[in-house]
């Protein structure tokens, strides 16, 4: 028996006109729906500047007020303090040393510092050290007193007064280093500190200069 290849056919294979007519329909109503979504008006962002506008007797006229400019309001407390403590200059050093000078002091007596705690690191570790060395010892010179009166209520504060010292044992610097005071107060604190004397730090018995930092408590 021969094979046969079967295939079925509509027997109506041209669309009917029913279903064209259903299928325009349709995409006619999403166009209408794409276009009518495209013209709905979105959330509308109103400027700062508009925020005070009016609308005048139903209509569309606006009417614009400028925005207030917010005045700054003073600072009720009676003593204002700097967020980062300001190095005011005070009564000029007993050395007389200014400028660069100063400056080169200022790095001889940090770099001896420097030697001298190394020194006293490696005879901590070791039991000796080939070096010998001698801290600066004060023999003259008073903090100020600072009452609670030259403070606001409820102040109080520790001050770091850095302290370079030459060879003669003079206060070649004062500065402060941290903590908060005011400028009267810290005048105050550096013109005492500045007139200290110290008997001089020692390297194997010679003089060299130095530096010692002094922590001083507000109200004292």
């Amino acid at each position: 028996m021969p094979y046969e290849r079967q295939i079925l056919l509509s027997r109506d294979p041209v669309p009917r006109r029913s279903w064209i007519f259903l299928s325009a329909c349709a995409h006619l109503v999403v166009l209408v729906l794409i276009v009518a979504l495209r013209h709905v008006a979105g959330p509308q962002v109103v400027p700062e500047e508009l925020e005070t506008a009016e609308i005048i007797s139903g209509q569309t006229h606006i009417a614009y007020s400028p925005p207030v400019e917010k005045t700054r309001q003073p600072n009720a407390s009676p003593l204002q303090f700097p967020r980062r403590t300001r190095r005011t200059q005070g009564p000029s050093s007993p050395t007389g040393l200014q400028g660069a000078a100063l400056a080169r002091m200022r790095g001889r007596a940090k770099a001896a510092t420097s030697g001298m705690i190394e020194s006293f690191k490696a005879k901590q570790f070791w039991g000796f050290s080939t070096e010998h060395f001698d801290l600066a010892a004060q023999t003259a010179g008073q903090l100020p007193v600072i009452s609670a009166y030259e403070v606001p209520p409820h102040y109080e504060q520790y001050v770091t007064v850095e302290v370079t010292i030459d060879e003669e044992g003079r206060v070649a610097d004062a500065r402060v280093i941290s903590g908060e005071v005011s400028r009267d107060i810290q005048h105050k604190l550096l013109a005492a500190v500045r007139e200290f004397r110290y008997s001089p730090a020692r390297h194997d018995g010679t003089p060299i200069p130095s530096q010692l930092d002094i922590v001083v408590h507000i109200p004292s």
